[in-house]
């Protein structure tokens, strides 16, 4: 089984990064630390950024260069995948948790709406915007996404909550999503 996966994951990650390099009018060729640099504000988000980046695949030397798109797909993209894990396992909790409160488990179904919403955003960005080199309404599909995993991060803040187990995985995408909001405004920007 582990072969299976690791087969998966050394097919999967090329061609997505092939799918990834595309060709978008006036947008330029950068490097990695100059694209984290650009986009992320804070050390930690810079950080970040080039840790992403090389996960996925792409050399963070200074001298290789990427198409801006290049990293702003590859961001929605571990931010996609990011969101489907968090959905899996909250689908998981609401079927299988049965120490879940009342309250805990109407936070959940919640929070699967907001991601669901926030699935539905980053897959707009993904398949209509950045594949179509149509960067116009990439920001405000952001903000309509982060506003959907604000809405679930509330609910799982909430005083009432005995216990948000899944409130890591929400701020792990809530960083992620920010990380790839950053990227896709330097492509709004041109």
């Amino acid at each position: 089984m582990k072969v299976i996966l690791i087969l998966l994951v050394c097919i999967v990650a090329p061609l997505r990064m092939a799918a990834a390099r595309l060709s978008c009018p006036n947008v330029p060729h950068i490097s990695t630390r100059s694209v984290c640099s650009n986009a992320c504000g804070t050390k930690v988000l810079y950080d970040h950024c080039i840790d992403a980046m090389r996960s996925g695949g792409i050399d963070p030397s200074p001298s290789h260069t990427e198409e801006t798109t290049v990293y702003a797909i590859l961001a929605a993209n571990q931010t996609w995948d990011s969101y489907r894990d968090t959905l899996k396992a909250l689908s998981f909790q609401l079927q299988q948790n049965k120490s879940l409160s009342y309250a805990d488990g109407e936070a959940y179904m919640g929070c699967q709406d907001d991601y669901v919403a926030a699935s539905n955003s980053i897959s707009i960005i993904m398949n209509g915007c950045l594949e179509n080199c149509y960067f116009e309404k990439l920001v405000s599909m952001y903000l309509e996404g982060m506003a959907s995993l604000e809405n679930c991060r509330d609910r799982m803040l909430a005083p009432w909550m005995k216990a948000p187990l899944l409130y890591p995985k929400v701020e792990r995408d809530r960083n992620k999503v920010l990380m790839a909001y950053l990227l896709g405004k330097l492509l709004a920007g041109l």
